[in-house]
């Protein structure tokens, strides 16, 4: 068992349990710009909880109950498009995808595999014509909070500052795919591949959430068809992330080239499934590292002392102070996180550490894949100590309370 698990698998569920979460509070009004992303995600946390611990949390199946109520005519959730695509809503919607497709691997009920068909027939496959024209000349500023929003309308397409999201969707659709081997969802899934690959993500500071989802989607693509093309192009994209989209934290910059934002657990649980997945299928154990150091080093510390999970500073050779930037990010991050649990729970085999202390060119210090810091303001509760040349360093602790609390994580030299 993974050192400190079920601590973690405790303090989500009791944040997933809460009144937040509540079947009173979870359908988003009618003037959300992320339609379906907030039920979707929340659907995918209950049901991987579930997998983890075996308990429902109620709001779980009253969703399934309810959702015939809250679809439009056209099956799925927000306004009915009619020859525009909304980036954010196409987002929101893989999401809401991979809730109804895991609930139905878990559960085999079919009312959320009807459900998930109604929102690929009414939403997805009307508008994949509408990704051959997807604007690929951004304006070059620093648009764009951490929930996003959304922006002008260019060529067919309601832009959000998240640029790249509309390819989230290779995530739910791949899902839908896998269950389901309809050649049509495989032919679109492919469309939007080709165009995705042809994105220059570093000009246009594509988000880096949406570039793993999307890589996600590509590697479930190879797992249901074995097609080794989707492989070669979900390396190549995992590639550009770690030499360009990850901080020295082994967590991610919210954008390519936007190394002044912030982190996200979100995509933060996205480069540990992909890391986790390409060790799987490679056995390349340089993937295997870096799925052990993103766990111990990037998702552990945004998971906050009260369940939740938010965002962090992106840490640099030229900004080496590891603190909190966001508590709580409760509309993506903190449900997000418990897909990263599962997948830990799954993989544990791989999440493993060790005694032998290592450095390395950025000043880092590793004690197996742990990395260690100097404590420069604040106070952190529980931390392990280790003295390394006379120096004492501390591991990089988790559900943190302090939120002004800062370590120094490079430089230590």
């Amino acid at each position: 068992m993974i050192k400190g698990f079920d601590e973690h698998v405790r303090k989500s569920f009791e944040r997933l349990s809460s009144k937040l979460y509540s079947i009173e509070n979870i359908w988003q009004n009618d003037g959300y710009e992320w339609a379906g992303d907030w039920e979707g995600r929340a659907l995918l946390a209950f049901v991987c909880l579930y997998e983890i611990t075996g308990e429902k949390i109620p709001c779980m199946d009253k969703m399934l109950e309810e959702f015939p109520l809250r679809l439009n005519e056209k099956g799925y959730l927000g306004a009915v498009q009619k020859g525009v695509a909304d980036e954010q809503q196409l987002s929101g919607h893989s999401w809401l995808l991979r809730g109804l497709t895991e609930y139905f691997k878990v559960f085999k009920t079919q009312k959320s595999l009807d459900i998930a068909r109604g929102v690929v027939e009414g939403l997805f496959l009307p508008l994949v014509d509408l990704y051959e024209k997807y604007p690929t000349e951004r304006a070059d500023s620093s648009e764009g909070g951490v929930s996003g929003n959304s922006k002008e309308t260019v060529d067919g397409w309601k832009l959000s500052t998240d640029v790249g999201c509309a390819y989230m969707c290779l995530d739910g659709l791949s899902a839908y795919y896998e269950i389901t081997g309809d050649e049509r969802v495989k032919t679109a899934v492919n469309r939007l591949i080709d165009g995705f690959m042809r994105l220059d993500r570093l000009k246009m500071k594509c988000q880096t959430h949406a570039t793993l989802s999307a890589t996600r989607g590509i590697i479930r693509m190879y797992k249901a068809t074995g097609e080794r093309g989707y492989l070669e192009k979900a390396e190549e994209l995992f590639g550009l992330y770690t030499r360009c989209g990850m901080t020295l934290t082994y967590e991610n910059f919210n954008w390519f080239e936007r190394k002044d934002s912030w982190t996200e657990p979100c995509a933060v649980v996205d480069s540990f499934i992909v890391a986790v997945w390409l060790f799987e299928i490679t056995k390349n154990q340089e993937y295997k590292t870096l799925a052990s150091r993103i766990w111990f080093n990037g998702l552990l510390f945004c998971h906050r002392e009260n369940g939740g999970a938010g965002p962090n500073s992106c840490v640099t050779a030229e900004q080496p102070y590891l603190k909190i930037s966001m508590y709580e990010a409760p509309f993506c991050c903190t449900m997000r996180y418990c897909e990263g649990l599962l997948f830990a729970k799954n993989y544990e085999s791989v999440v493993e550490t060790s005694n032998e202390i290592t450095s390395d060119e950025y000043g880092r210090i590793f004690i197996g894949n742990e990395m260690l810091a100097l404590s420069e303001d604040g106070a952190f509760e529980n931390v392990e100590t280790v003295v390394v040349g006379g120096t004492t360093y501390i591991k990089i602790p988790t559900l943190v309370k302090d939120t002004s609390a800062k370590l120094k994580v490079v430089g230590l030299r």
